[in-house]
């Protein structure tokens, strides 16, 4: 099992470079195709309207710009993945709006790479919402890149947020080519004597033997704490020097999430190390 193809979002922001390095980085360790893809922002569903329906006022905005600067982005990704040594690449610039476009184009990949939206250096062309969109529209793994901090080499002592959900099994199984290439894992649990967590008499022994028998190499860290569970896997993650985490997203309602707060929307908010996840 390994990884095919991977699609990374690019734009014209300071942050595009850091995602094509990492997106680099692991189309080089399995041998996969890497596409950039770019988007103006805007479907072509608007003017279509404004031709079709006479309700719909006509749209004449100059999009040229706005090309051009895909353009400028996606050839910044093509000259950036062939001096990093990815043998196959392609690019992809997409009259959509950046959200539906990951998500569509994503559903033919194995990975898709984007990044953080909040905090930093943000293409006003991107809604505040990207990753979570991306997230829940489109079944393939995302990789979240942070907005701060320069990435370095990534996957190497990977964090795994292990709670028995079908979202972190998910996860789990999408990134097991990535797993398998990393020096250390950690399977983090965080309050396993909870209802609903069925992990026995010894929490994480089945993943952990599981992934054992994936030639993975890992750890169970459990850890017991009032506070949210959200502060105790960054903890943990801060504490073992992990560069990458792999968890479930959206376990419970985006709604319930927005309201109450939850993992998947603290790490999104939080981050300092790219998220690999699946909902």
């Amino acid at each position: 099992m390994s990884l095919k193809t991977i699609i990374v979002h690019v734009d014209t922001t300071s942050r595009s470079g850091e995602r094509v390095k990492i997106a680099a980085q692991l189309a080089m360790d399995d041998d996969a195709h890497l596409i950039g893809l770019a988007t103006t922002g805007w479907s072509s569903f608007v003017f279509a309207m404004g031709a079709i329906d006479p309700m719909v006022p006509p749209c004449s905005m100059d999009l040229e710009p706005v090309r051009q600067d895909c353009r400028t982005a996606l050839a910044a990704f093509e000259a950036q993945a062939r001096a990093l040594g990815v043998a196959s690449v392609e690019t992809r610039l997409v009259e959509e709006e950046a959200g539906m476009a990951l998500a569509l184009h994503g559903r033919y990949s194995d990975l898709i790479v984007l990044g953080q939206t909040r905090g930093a250096a943000n293409s006003v062309l991107v809604r505040n919402d990207f990753p979570e969109y991306v997230l829940l529209n489109c079944a393939t793994p995302v990789l979240v890149v942070p907005a701060s901090a320069s990435a370095g080499s990534v996957g190497r002592h990977i964090a795994v947020a292990w709670n028995g959900s079908m979202e972190a099994r998910r996860a789990i199984a999408s990134a097991i080519p990535v797993l398998q290439r990393a020096r250390q894992v950690s399977l983090v649990i965080i309050n396993p004597e909870l209802p609903g967590m069925d992990e026995g008499d010894e929490p994480g022994a089945d993943m952990a033997l599981y992934l054992a028998r994936q030639g993975i190499r890992v750890e169970v860290l459990c850890r017991a704490t009032q506070d949210g569970a959200d502060e105790a896997i960054i903890d943990a993650m801060s504490a073992c020097g992990a560069d990458m985490i792999v968890m479930g997203a959206y376990g419970r309602s985006r709604l319930r999430e927005f309201i109450m707060g939850g993992v998947t929307r603290t790490m999104l908010e939080s981050m300092t190390v790219p998220a690999w996840m699946a909902h």
